[in-house]
Formats: C-alpha cells, structure tokens, sequence
C-alpha cells in the first residue's frame, strides 16, 4: 500500500469559490427550468432507486410538510450515505487522515456558516418559514458541500454528489424522495 499523499487543497479551495458564487436557496418556490431538470435528473439516475418524477415545493410550509410526510423515502438518504463512506474510505487511503479530517472540517464550517444566511435571507423573503426550517436547510447545503468534497479528494469526478450540489448551486434545495418523486425546493 502507497503511504498517503499531502493533502492537495487546491480542489477544496476550487469547491470553497464554487460554494462562495452559488446561488443558494435563490430558487426557492420557483417554477423548475430546463438546467433545474437536466440537474435533477442526474442526480435521480445516479440514485438508482428506479422512476421518480421530478416535483418542487412551492413554499416554506410545503418543504416543511413534505420533510415530515409519512411517504418521505429514507432510501436516497441510504444510498448517499453508503456512497459517502466509500468514498471517505478511498479519500483517507489517498490522503492522511489527520489533515483530510481538518480540511473538510474547515471547509463545512466555513460554507455553513455562510449558507446559513443565505437560508435565513431567502425565508425572510418569502416569508412563512419556521426558525428551524432555515438550520435544516442550511445544514442539507453544508452536507451537500462536504459531500461534494469527499467525493472530489476521492478522486471520483462524476458522482451524484455533483448533480446534488449544482442543484444547490442553482438555487434549489432537494428535499429528498416523498413516494416516488424527487421534490425540489
């Protein structure tokens, strides 16, 4: 086995700008369009969980709902979380721990402290959102981020993780698989 590598930060400060010029939760409520769609679609496909349509939240107390229904599907969470630790697995072979660990640490902190308020302003902008709401959104883009960061210090340039984050990035906020539907926010 090859000892691990110096951690190269260039990809994470590459994702740092990326997180910086995104367009975070500016989409909310909006009608979906063509690159909303190519991007969910990715990322449904990349899910492997069969036919799902494609749907949006039109407001605050819809996300909330929707985040709360009883249809709610855990199973695209298992598959991001299980894609997740392999990828983590191949990053720490790739890379020494101590200093992957630390990296990703800064990185989330740094963008969810930054997409906090991104969340906070797009729920005082439309208004009708629970205080908790903006934290649960917030932390879904952080995680999106770290993801996306994972992956990328993995080496893995075409994973889910990258339809997800150019959703975010967009705008939107993908709340996750209700019944058999991909509902964005």
């Amino acid at each position: 086995m090859t000892p691990a590598a110096d951690l190269p930060l260039a990809p994470l400060d590459r994702l740092r700008a990326e997180a910086r010029a995104a367009s975070w939760f500016a989409a909310l409520g909006e009608p979906l369009i063509a690159g909303d769609l190519a991007d969910a679609e990715a990322y449904v496909a990349a899910l492997n969980l069969g036919d799902l349509s494609i749907d949006r939240a039109h407001d605050w107390p819809e996300a909330e709902r929707l985040l709360k229904s009883p249809d709610w599907s855990s199973a695209w969470w298992d598959r991001e979380e299980t894609l997740r630790r392999t990828l983590l697995g191949q990053a720490e072979t790739l890379h020494r721990e101590r200093e992957l660990w630390t990296a990703l640490t800064e990185l989330t902190t740094d963008v969810g402290e930054f997409v906090h308020g991104k969340a906070a302003t797009a729920a005082a902008r439309m208004g009708d959102a629970a205080k908790a709401s903006v934290h649960v959104a917030a932390g879904a883009a952080s995680q999106a981020v770290y993801q996306l960061a994972v992956a990328r210090m993995a080496g893995e340039t075409a994973s889910l993780f990258e339809s997800k984050f150019r959703l975010f990035a967009a705008g939107r906020w993908p709340l996750g698989v209700v019944g058999t539907r991909l509902v964005l926010f």
